[in-house]
């Protein structure tokens, strides 16, 4: 491939992996989303006793939707730590000393129980008389009480969604990894600042910031023999001792890596996600994930730090992939993978088996010698054609929010919406308060948390509303003065949360001064006003009108998603009292005995604590029809609900019509329009067969029959 011809594919294949999603802006969007995911979960989760952070593809932004990526999380409890010495024992914590046996396995160490009396530290011994059970602790030779490191897994795995990947607990597309937190680098995890480099990458800025990064202990993962045969090569590997794997604990230095892919540059992270496209459709098949993208971005890390900052440029991208290639291929050949910032290990160790290696080299040899030609078979994304047909058929002059960051976007969106609904109401106030209490001090998310915050205001006062209505006592001037100090954030939500509690009270006065102030205060911008859904063409088509989005920074872009895309309404088992009696029936959606006893726990979540859901505009129609005390103004919200369902019906677009369905057939009943109500209910429950209220709307309209026939 002559120089011209290879400048002139590096240039397509910059563009298409901007174009699907590997750009500034973008990368940007996502650790926003990311990190705000981060921070809520650290100030709400677990009573602030747990830490969180997001490490891998998603925090990094090296990721597209086609690539199907997974979230991984580390976790770790802010009551437990490791120490390197005993001095460092820090009180109020239970502690463990990091210790390091002649018989540890590379990149691991054991943890031994030790305490401090009288200022002085003492290791745990085991005694018989005071210690009953080894459950959760393995004994060395010298009688000293070690840490067993499936105590981790365990925690995590008494709940049976989950399953063990390696050190990992995945449930879904989410692989959360416990830890212990050890706040000083060993001398194994230095060997970043200490070995020979040119010195350009790391920058001296991300060295520093590395230095001050925490270790983390994690199970070592499931460690077993292998056995198998060629007629070239048989190779054996002997599996460990149950009792020696349970004492490892493995040193991951995720924060450390996250800093370093956070100091890439943009050429440098689409030569990431090349390399990583390559290895999913073309590696991934030889060798299944035991080449996994950690292996990946290891070549490419001592590639950065081997090749001058000159070479990293669009036009020159198919020849960085091809020395990430080359890095690869040089492992294999030694048949070992150094890791990147920890001293000592061979990451194929584990992992590959001599014939796999010798296949992968193959391959990788045969992907180097075609000069990436293959890369035009791509599936992904589907480069291989968006290169082939070439890029001007896939430019489009005036879109300025492609299909991929519409998602990030709506992920943005949900994230500021999103509550638990297994929280009781001291809960939710102990987390309000958390969430007051950071919004003085963060700077980065502050207004995403000032929104969050007068969500909870809204639900909490929902929940306490219900509880007065359940009792049969006024809804107190406190629980309205929360209710309205969720009004700041302009959040159409928590206004009718509130419209939901007068209806119920009767109060019809007051709720149509409601509604009328979300009508008002919308009207300028209705023809712009969506309503979120994974479905819905008009959610693009409303963010790709928003002028100059590229030049916006995340955190106002998103605040500006909020104010113009509508997330649904949800009322939990604790507001019940607050959502109109006829609504109440969605409560029991779960009808047959099969969708009862079937449930999973994520269809507990939607289908059972959640008692109503419902986009806001049917609602806030349905509201308006049920307070109104003009019969113009009820036949205007009927009409209104009505031509929405109709749209909806037509474009099959909204993620909750059976809801607006089942509203409309509600307002029919009481205009005494029993055979067309029954036509509705009847589409409600074509569209969604199952965990739907229709159901008892229709035996209920049939019951009424009978009655009425035989009275």
């Amino acid at each position: 491939m002559d120089i011209e011809h290879l400048k002139k594919f590096s240039a397509d294949l910059a563009q298409v992996m901007s174009r699907i999603g590997v750009n500034k802006q973008m990368i940007s969007l996502r650790r926003h989303v990311v990190g705000l995911l981060d921070l809520y979960r650290n100030i709400c989760f677990d009573k602030g006793e747990t830490i969180y952070f997001t490490f891998g593809s998603q925090i990094e932004g090296s990721t597209t939707p086609g690539m199907n990526s997974d979230y991984d999380t580390l976790k770790y409890f802010k009551f437990l730590i490791a120490v390197l010495r005993p001095e460092d024992f820090q009180n109020l914590k239970e502690n463990f000393l990091v210790r390091k046996y002649p018989t540890c396995l590379p990149q691991c160490c054991c943890l031994m129980d030790f305490k401090r009396e009288e200022n002085k530290t003492f290791v745990k011994l085991y005694d018989k008389s005071i210690s009953k059970s080894l459950s959760d602790h393995i004994l060395d030779d010298r009688n000293r009480l070690l840490l067993k490191s499936k105590f981790l897994v365990q925690i995590v795995l008494e709940d049976t969604k989950y399953r063990q990947h390696g050190p990992a607990c995945t449930y879904e597309n989410i692989d959360t990894v416990i830890s212990i937190c050890c706040m000083t680098l060993p001398d194994e995890c230095r060997v970043l600042f200490t070995r020979p480099r040119p010195g350009h990458w790391p920058t001296k800025e991300t060295l520093l910031k590395a230095e001050q990064c925490e270790m983390y202990l994690v199970h070592p993962g499931v460690l077993g023999h292998t056995f198998g045969y060629t007629s070239r090569l048989g190779f054996i590997q002997v599996k460990y001792q149950s009792e020696y794997v349970d004492s490892q604990f493995r040193m991951s230095t995720n924060m450390t890596e996250r800093l370093l892919m956070f100091d890439l540059n943009m050429v440098q992270m689409k030569t990431y996600v090349v390399t990583k496209m390559i290895r999913k459709e073309f590696l991934q098949p030889l060798v299944d994930d035991r080449l996994s993208t950690f292996h990946i971005k290891t070549a490419l890390l001592f590639t950065v730090e081997r090749f001058p900052e000159g070479i990293w440029r669009d036009d020159n991208l198919v020849q960085c992939v091809l020395y990430c290639l080359n890095t690869l291929k040089r492992f294999l050949k030694k048949r070992y993978c150094p890791h990147y910032t920890i001293d000592s290990v061979n990451l194929f160790a584990e992992k590959l088996q001599v014939n796999e290696i010798n296949i992968v080299k193959d391959k990788v040899t045969e992907m180097i010698h075609s000069g990436l030609s293959f890369l035009r078979r791509l599936k992904i994304e589907n480069v291989g054609e968006r290169l082939s047909t070439g890029y001007e058929q896939f430019k489009i002059n005036k879109v300025p929010v492609p299909e991929m960051e519409l998602g990030i976007i709506q992920d943005m969106i949900k994230l500021l919406y999103y509550f638990r609904t297994n929280e009781d109401v001291e809960e939710r106030k102990t987390s309000a308060l958390a969430i007051q209490s950071a919004v003085l001090t963060e700077n980065v998310y502050r207004d995403e948390l000032t929104f969050m915050l007068h969500s909870r205001y809204s639900i909490i006062a929902s929940h306490e509303a219900s509880d007065c209505i359940g009792k049969g006592t006024e809804v107190t001037r406190d629980i309205i003065n929360r209710y309205e100090a969720s009004f700041s954030s302009h959040n159409p939500v928590n206004l009718l949360r509130y419209a939901s509690m007068l209806v119920c009270t009767k109060q019809f006065e007051l709720v149509i001064g409601v509604l009328d102030e979300i009508e008002t205060a919308l009207t300028p911008l209705t023809p712009t006003v969506v309503e979120e859904s994974y479905f819905q063409q008009e959610v693009k088509d409303t963010l790709a009108s928003v002028d100059d989005y590229d030049k916006l920074e995340p955190s106002f872009l998103l605040m500006t998603f909020a104010a113009i895309v509508w997330a649904p309404l949800y009322f939990v088992t604790g507001e019940i009292n607050c959502v109109p009696k006829h609504l109440i029936y969605t409560k029991f959606r779960a009808i047959t005995e099969d969708e009862i006893k079937g449930l999973n726990s994520s269809e507990v979540h939607y289908n059972i604590e959640i008692v109503f859901k419902s986009d806001l505009k049917p609602f806030f129609y349905y509201l308006r029809y049920l307070s109104s005390r003009n019969k113009s103004d009820k036949q205007k919200a009927l009409e209104n609900l009505s031509e929405y369902c109709k749209r909806k019906l037509k474009y099959k677009v909204s993620d909750h019509l059976e809801s607006a369905l089942n509203m409309l057939g509600h307002a029919l009943e009481l205009e005494n329009r029993i055979p067309e109500a029954w036509r509705i209910y009847r589409q409600s429950v074509t569209i969604k067969s199952k965990y739907n209220a229709a159901y008892w709307h229709l035996f209920r309209i049939i019951g009424q029959c009978v009655y009425c026939t035989f009275k």
